[in-house]
C-alpha cells in the first residue's frame, strides 16, 4: 500500500477538494483506495461526499467502536475514515492515541492499493508527524504569497527535523499550464536556495467553477462532471503521482506509516535539527 499526504500549510487552498478527487481520480482508475480525514477536529471530507456517517474517529478513540465500524464506503467503492467535527480534544491526541489509531488501520488495509490523507492546515506536531509518516508527501500551493510561506514552512521543518528532502507540488487554482510552471518555479527557487531539498512538479489544477458546483451539490467533480478541464487534469495527476512514486520508490504500507510515528515519538526532544 502507497501513503499520500496532501498538505500545504494554509487553509483554503484546496486540499480537501485535492484529496476526494484524486481518491475517485484513482478508484475509477480500478484501484482500491482508503480516504483518511486527518482533519481530525474540523472534519468534512463524508460532508463533501454526502455521506452521513453514524460514526467517526472520535467514537472509536472513547472506545465505542472498532475502527471498520468507523469506515465506510464512498463513491466508486472507496473506504472512507470520517473524523470529528467540533470535538476540540481531537485536535491535540496523545501519544497512545495516535499509535492506537494508525495501528488499527492494519485491519482495514489488507487490500488497499493507496491510502490519502487530507491534512489538517497548520504546523501542529500531529500535522507535522502525520505528515512525515507517509511515504509521499504532495505539497499543495496557490499563487498566493501566504500560501507560498505556509508551504515553505512544512518544508522546512520536515527537513529540519527529520531529514525528509523529497517533495511533490502540486499548483492549484491557474488560469493554464504555464501559470502554474510559474509559480511552481518561483517557490522551487526560493526554496533550494535555503533548504537542500528535492521538488517535484506534479501538475497543476486549474481555476474551474464546476469545482465549487460539484462540490455544492456533495460530490466529485471527476463524477459530476468528468470531461471538464479540472477533471482532465485530476487524470493527469493520477498519472504524475504514479511516475514520481515509480522513479523514487518507497518501501512501505501501513508498516512505514506507523514506523515512522514510532520514529518521531522516539526522537530526543534535544536533537539537533539537521542544518
Amino acid at each position: 500500500m502507497r501513503v499520500i499526504c496532501v498538505t500545504g500549510g494554509k487553509g483554503g487552498i484546496g486540499k480537501t477538494t485535492i484529496s476526494i478527487n484524486l481518491a475517485i481520480a484513482y478508484a475509477k482508475m480500478k484501484k482500491k483506495v482508503l480516504l483518511f480525514d486527518a482533519d481530525l477536529s474540523l472534519a468534512n471530507v463524508d460532508i463533501r461526499l454526502g455521506l452521513t456517517p453514524n460514526k467517526n474517529i472520535n467514537d472509536f478513540l472513547s472506545g465505542n467502536c472498532d475502527l471498520s465500524e468507523v469506515c465506510i464506503t464512498g463513491p466508486h467503492g472507496i473506504k472512507v475514515i470520517p473524523s470529528s467535527s467540533g470535538i476540540q480534544k481531537m485536535a491535540e491526541l496523545s501519544a497512545a492515541e495516535s499509535f492506537e489509531l494508525i495501528r488499527s488501520f492494519s485491519s482495514l488495509t489488507d487490500d488497499i492499493d493507496i491510502m490519502i490523507i487530507d491534512m489538517a492546515p497548520g504546523i501542529s506536531t500531529q500535522v507535522i508527524e502525520l505528515t512525515h509518516a507517509s511515504q509521499d508527501i504532495l505539497i499543495v500551493v496557490c499563487n498566493d504569497p501566504a500560501s507560498l510561506m505556509d508551504s515553505y514552512a512544512i518544508i522546512k521543518i520536515l527537513h529540519q527535523k527529520y531529514g525528509r528532502d523529497r517533495f511533490g507540488v502540486l499548483v492549484n487554482k491557474v488560469k493554464n499550464l504555464q501559470e502554474g510552471y510559474d509559480v511552481f518555479t518561483r517557490f522551487q527557487d526560493a526554496i533550494v536556495k535555503f533548504i537542500n531539498v528535492s521538488m517535484h512538479y506534479i501538475g497543476h489544477l486549474p481555476q474551474d467553477d464546476y469545482v465549487s458546483i460539484a462540490a455544492c451539490e456533495g460530490v466529485s467533480i471527476v463524477d459530476k462532471f468528468p470531461h471538464c478541464e479540472a477533471s482532465i487534469a485530476f487524470n493527469h495527476l493520477c498519472h504524475g503521482l504514479n511516475h514520481w512514486h515509480e522513479e523514487n520508490s518507497m518501501s512501505g504500507g501501513i508498516q512505514f506509516f506507523f514506523e515512522r510515528l514510532i520514529q518521531n515519538r522516539l526522537v530526543p526532544k534535544d536533537k539537533p535539527c539537521i542544518a
